[in-house]
C-alpha cells in the first residue's frame, strides 16, 4: 500500500463516470488501506432524492408534496382537490441533486491528493541510494503523516450516496401522475487491516528516527532486521501487508411513471398509487489486496471496472396514505418492492488460473411507514423503517427513524429542520436544514445535513405550470 508497484489498489472511479476528475484519486492504494481500518460501511437505505426531503431528515412518505410523490409515497399525488387547469400545482425540477458521503470518504481524497504512499516509496528509494539523516528524516516524517491519517480516519465509514435527475408531477382532482428519471450512485468498502501492517508503518518510524538521531546505521539495522533485504538496503513495505478489501457499487438508473387515485371509506380519504419502473443497475463489486501486482493506477481502475455487469430489469414502488380530520394523515410504503440479486465479473485467479466465482450484489425492496399533519402553513411528519435494510455485500444494515418539520412564510417562503436517527446505532444521527422559495413560477430549494462523520447538501430548481 505504502509503495507504488506492488499491490493491488481499489477503485471507486467506476461507478461515477460522470464525475472522473473529482473522483479520480480514489483510484490510488491508499484508500484500500483507508477502507481496511473503517467500520461497515452503509446498506441501502430508503433513499433521499430531493432536497425537501433531505433538509426534513428523510421524513416524506406522508407530508411529502406532488413533485416528491414518484420518490418516496406515490399515493401521495391523489391529495389534491382542483382540476390541473386551475391549481397550477404541476412542477417540473431539473435538475435535482443530493449528495451524501462520509467525512472519511473526503478524508481519504485530501490523502491520496498528498500523495502519501509515493512519498514514502520515493524516500526510501532516495535512502537507499544516500542512506543519511537527511532522507532518513523524510522517511520518518512521511510514514508519521501517513500513519497519522489512517488514526484520523480508524473509526470513520468509507461510503457515498448520491442521486441526480429530474422529475415531472402533475397532481389532479383526487389523482395524479407524475415521471422522473435518475440515477443513484451508491459506493462502500469492507475491507481489514492486519495490526501486523500497523506494526510494520510503526518500525520504519521508530528506525528511521533512530538513524535522525546520529544512531549508527548498522546499529540500527541490527535492531530492525526484517526492515533490510539481503543486499543492506531498506525494503519497501508493500511487499508484506497483508491487508484486503471486498469494495462494491451500484449504479442504480431509474425510469418511474407514477399515478394515484383517490377514495372515500367511512367519510376518510385513502389514495393508493405505484410507480412502475425500468431499472438499469451498474454492479460493481471486488476482492482486493496489496500484492497482485498491478502496477498503476489505471490498471487498478480497469480492473475495477472489469468486474461491472449491467442489467436492465422492471421493479415497482407502492404506496397508501389516509388523511383524518382534514389535517392528519398515516402512510405505508414499499420500495423496490421485488428482491433482485446481481451478478460482477470476476477475473479468473492470477497463479492457478482457475475462474472465480461471480461476486454478488442484492438490492432489496425497502418497507416504511409514515405519521404527519399537514397544515396550511405548518408540517410535521415522522417516517420509520420497518426493519433493518438488507446489506448490498457485507457492509451493516441500517433502519432510519426520520423527523422532519416545515413552516411556510407569506406563501413563498419555506424553512425547514429535520433529524435522522439509525436504529441499530452503526450510525451517527443527523441534523438537518434547508430552505425553500417560490417566486412566480420559478421554485428553487437547499439543503444541508451533518452528523458525527456524515454530511450531505441538495439543491433543486424547478418550474410550476
Amino acid at each position: 500500500m505504502i509503495g507504488a508497484h506492488h499491490y493491488q489498489p481499489v477503485s471507486l472511479m467506476p461507478a461515477f463516470p460522470s464525475s472522473r476528475r473529482y473522483f479520480k484519486p480514489l483510484a490510488n492504494p491508499l484508500v484500500l488501506l483507508v477502507a481496511a481500518c473503517s467500520s461497515p460501511a452503509f446498506a441501502i437505505s430508503y433513499g433521499i432524492y430531493d432536497s425537501r426531503a433531505l433538509a426534513m431528515g428523510g421524513s416524506a412518505t406522508a407530508i411529502g408534496t406532488h413533485a416528491q410523490a414518484a420518490f418516496y409515497n406515490p399515493a401521495l399525488l391523489a391529495f389534491h382537490e382542483e382540476e390541473e387547469e386551475a391549481g397550477r400545482d404541476g412542477r417540473v425540477y431539473i435538475p435535482n441533486l443530493v449528495v451524501q458521503f462520509s467525512e472519511g470518504t473526503e478524508s481519504a481524497i485530501d490523502a491520496v491528493e498528498d500523495e502519501l504512499d509515493t512519498q514514502l516509496s520515493n524516500a526510501i528509494e532516495q535512502f537507499n541510494n544516500a542512506p543519511i539523516e537527511t532522507s532518513a528524516g523524510l522517511i520518518r516524517d512521511v510514514a508519521t503523516d501517513l500513519r497519522d491519517v489512517l488514526d484520523d480516519i480508524a473509526q470513520d465509514d468509507l461510503s457515498l450516496d448520491s442521486f441526480i435527475g429530474f422529475n415531472i408531477s402533475e397532481p389532479s382532482n383526487r389523482e395524479g401522475g407524475g415521471f422522473y428519471f435518475g440515477a443513484r450512485a451508491l459506493a462502500g468498502g469492507v475491507a481489514n487491516v492486519s495490526e501486523s501492517d500497523r506494526a510494520l508503518l510503526g518500525d520504519y518510524i521508530d528506525s528511521m528516527g533512530r538513524v535522525v538521531a546520529g544512531e549508527d546505521i548498522a546499529a540500527v539495522a541490527a535492531d530492525y532486521p526484517h526492515l533490510i533485504n539481503s543486499r543492506g538496503q531498506l525494503i519497501d513495505p508493500t511487499a508484506t501487508l497483508t491487508s484486503n478489501a471486498d469494495v462494491s457499487a451500484l449504479i442504480v438508473s431509474e425510469w418511474g411513471m407514477a399515478m394515484a387515485r383517490q377514495f372515500e371509506f367511512f367519510e376518510q380519504s385513502i389514495a393508493i398509487g405505484i410507480t412502475p419502473k425500468l431499472m438499469r443497475v451498474d454492479a460493481f463489486r471486488d476482492t482486493a489486496d496489496f500484492n497482485d501486482g498491478l502496477d498503476s493506477v489505471d490498471e487498478a481502475e480497469d480492473e475495477f471496472k472489469d468486474t461491472q455487469e449491467t442489467h436492465l430489469t422492471f421493479n415497482a414502488d407502492f404506496g397508501i396514505a389516509a388523511t383524518f380530520a382534514e389535517h392528519y394523515r398515516a402512510s405505508l410504503t414499499l420500495k423496490d418492492a421485488f428482491k433482485k440479486t446481481f451478478s460482477t465479473q470476476q477475473e479468473p485467479d492470477p497463479i492457478t488460473g482457475e475462474p472465480a466465482p461471480d461476486l454478488k450484489v442484492t438490492l432489496s425492496s425497502r418497507a416504511r411507514m409514515g405519521l404527519g399533519y399537514v397544515g396550511d402553513n405548518f408540517s410535521i411528519g415522522l417516517d420509520y423503517d420497518l426493519d433493518e435494510s438488507t446489506p448490498m455485500a457485507e457492509e451493516a444494515g441500517t433502519q432510519e427513524l426520520s423527523l422532519g418539520a416545515e413552516y411556510v412564510f407569506w406563501d413563498s417562503l419555506a424553512v425547514r429542520a429535520g433529524y435522522r436517527n439509525d436504529q441499530t446505532g452503526l450510525h451517527d444521527n443527523m441534523a438537518s436544514a434547508g430552505l425553500g422559495y417560490r417566486w412566480k413560477r420559478f421554485v428553487v430549494d437547499v439543503a444541508y445535513a451533518s452528523g458525527g462523520n456524515y454530511q450531505g447538501g441538495g439543491l433543486q430548481l424547478g418550474w410550476t405550470f
